[in-house]
């Protein structure tokens, strides 16, 4: 007899969910990108994911999740819109055509809801991907955004809600704006309600202008995407990656805040002391503390947003986040007491965020190298932020997610932090090469209570 088929996840039917066409005139609205914006036109989308049991039943929490995104929709109406190129002036767009909307699937699966929330060793990333939309394309243009919720119809039931966002549309900032707004929206059933609970979100780009920004798109575009219309997607994964997510409680994160701190030092930020765990525990794990292979690199985001000249609103949705950079020999991140290690890993990150405070469009044509020119596997790469709400976004479910991810995690060395389900504890979803896995998780779980695995 044949083995059964694997777990999978059926689509029971894909709508679009539309912008009211009222008081617009019913034309085509159009969105110019900027150089924030035209870095990530070749990245894989965003695909983040929330998982509930026992949900309300499915019908119930299709109708919520309709009707409370067609009530945020028209704030964020370049959601609803296609990515286009225009080869005339070598630029990016956003167009809204009359009618526009955002695709929203249903689907089912008989995928075991248990083992994606409390499975101990890793997550089934492959499972995860199917539980978001994919707008992935070859070539634009490209949906800026879709939606997905599935049934589980084995076992205990529960549901599953996916969202897929292009990064050229919006930072994490903007998809995390957008997110509360559809789970306000879904709990209080009435848009009004949300629109006063958080200002608008803004998507001008012309609260982002500074000089030569027209010709640093073009740079970035001929470096990321030469070919445009068309992508080509270089491959992300060189080596099996394994997943898996831990918890940091608030003392964890006090700490490691501690560890990092040495001499009376200055006390880093949760993000800078986190990310320091995080680069000496792949370091070390990687073997790379004292390969004599040269340098190891962090890499990570830090929003622009109040450094502009004049400041952009924070309630700016689109991209406005500077790449930023630290390195340190191997022997650094292995040398002398832990503590050591932690503090200069801590004071290298929070000097990369200074640079960028003091100047963060400084070195932006080199935003593309500072990636590129990284060695393989010598990089931990740090995403998302400790203050992203994730466990907030409940769709009007009643109850915090059991379990909230990034959908794809693509590097070998990736971190992504959001808050914690708990008051200050943050969560880090952690991808890395398969045989690095086991000595990273003895290093990046600190003994007596620092940081352990997520079991909810």
């Amino acid at each position: 007899m044949p083995p059964p088929p694997p777990p999978s996840v059926r689509t029971r039917s894909v709508t679009s969910v539309a912008l009211p066409t009222h008081g617009d005139g019913g034309g085509c609205r159009r969105v110019p990108l900027s150089p924030f914006d035209a870095y990530w036109v070749a990245l894989p989308p965003v695909r983040r994911v929330f998982l509930f049991p026992s949900p309300p039943p499915f019908g119930d929490v299709v109708r919520a999740l309709r009707d409370s995104l067609e009530a945020v929709l028209p704030a964020f109406y370049p959601f609803a819109g296609a990515l286009v190129y225009s080869p005339e002036e070598e630029s990016l767009s956003i167009v809204v055509e009359a009618g526009g909307g955002v695709a929203f699937v249903e689907a089912e699966t008989d995928l075991d809801l248990g083992r994606l929330v409390d499975e101990g060793e890793e997550h089934d990333e492959d499972a995860l991907r199917q539980l978001v939309p994919d707008i992935r394309r070859d070539e634009l243009p490209a949906p800026v955004m879709a939606a997905q919720v599935t049934e589980f119809v084995g076992g205990g039931g529960g549901v599953a809600v996916g969202v897929a966002m292009h990064h050229a549309a919006a930072d994490g900032r903007g998809l995390w704006r957008f997110l509360e707004m559809w789970s306000a929206a879904a709990a209080a059933a009435v848009a009004t309600s949300v629109r006063e609970a958080l200002p608008p979100p803004l998507h001008d780009r012309t609260l982002v202008r500074f000089d030569g920004d027209g010709e640093l798109a073009r740079l970035f575009l001929r470096q990321i995407a030469p070919d445009l219309p068309k992508i080509v997607h270089a491959p992300l994964r060189q080596c099996p990656l394994s997943r898996r997510t831990f918890t940091f409680a608030a003392p964890a994160v006090k700490l490691l805040k501690q560890r990092a701190t040495v001499g009376g030092g200055k006390t880093p930020s949760t993000f800078a002391a986190m990310a320091a765990h995080g680069w000496v525990s792949i370091a070390r794990a990687s073997g790379l503390a004292d390969d004599g292979g040269g340098p190891v690199f962090a890499v990570f985001l830090a929003d622009a947003r109040a450094l502009m000249s004049p400041p952009a609103p924070g309630a700016y949705a689109g991209n406005c986040v500077a790449v930023c950079a630290a390195s340190l020999e191997g022997a650094e991140l292995a040398a002398g007491a832990d503590a050591h290690a932690h503090a200069r890993a801590a004071a290298a990150v929070g000097g990369a965020v200074d640079a960028a405070r003091r100047d963060p469009l400084g070195d932006r044509a080199r935003w593309h190298d500072k990636f590129a020119r990284i060695p393989p596997g010598r990089a931990m790469i740090m995403a998302g932020s400790p203050w992203f709400p994730a466990y907030a976004v409940e769709f009007g479910l009643g109850r915090p997610a059991a379990r909230a991810e990034l959908a794809s995690m693509n590097h070998d060395g990736e971190v992504v932090l959001v808050a914690g389900r708990e008051a200050g504890s943050v969560q880090a979803s952690v991808a890395i090469a398969a045989d690095k896995m086991p000595a990273f998780r003895e290093m990046f779980v600190v003994g007596c209570g620092w940081g352990e695995p997520d079991s909810n």
